[in-house]
């Protein structure tokens, strides 16, 4: 795991999307939703497209900011900018499977939940950074 410290933005794998969410966010979201949703095991890199786009729908729609490495101002890379260069994006239909999906991320058949449970310091402020996530969206 590539990761510095326990946000979701503190892993390398979190920021290999920016493209096709640039491109097509509501469907971005709306496929790695439903992709996990219907998984029987959420592989590392579906579990970090869920958190990502979840927290990509958590700045549009509630402002919400997270600490990332990427600074580009008119960049909709920069998740904290994302709800300000996507004021009319219309995610709110997908609230429902964004939590199940987070869900499913937090449960025991997710890599990015075994790999985090590994490490007794960082995985509850883990998996409490993910529960944020769901409440905020709920």
């Amino acid at each position: 795991m590539g990761a510095w410290d326990c946000g979701i933005f503190d892993d390398d794998t979190a920021y290999d999307w920016f493209d096709e969410i640039a491109n097509d966010a509501s469907a971005f979201f709306a496929a790695s939703f439903s992709a996990a949703i219907s998984a029987e095991y959420v592989d590392y890199e579906l579990g970090h497209q869920v958190t990502v786009s979840a927290a990509y729908m958590d700045n549009l729609l509630n402002g919400t900011q997270f600490r990332n490495d990427n600074h580009e101002q008119d960049d909709i890379t920069n998740v904290n900018r994302f709800g300000e260069l996507c004021p009319g994006l219309d995610v709110s239909d997908l609230k429902t499977d964004a939590i199940a999906a987070l869900q499913k991320v937090l449960a025991d058949r997710s890599e990015l939940n075994e790999l985090w449970s590994d490490n007794k310091t960082l995985h509850q402020k883990w998996r409490q950074n993910v529960l944020d996530v769901v409440g905020r969206l709920s």
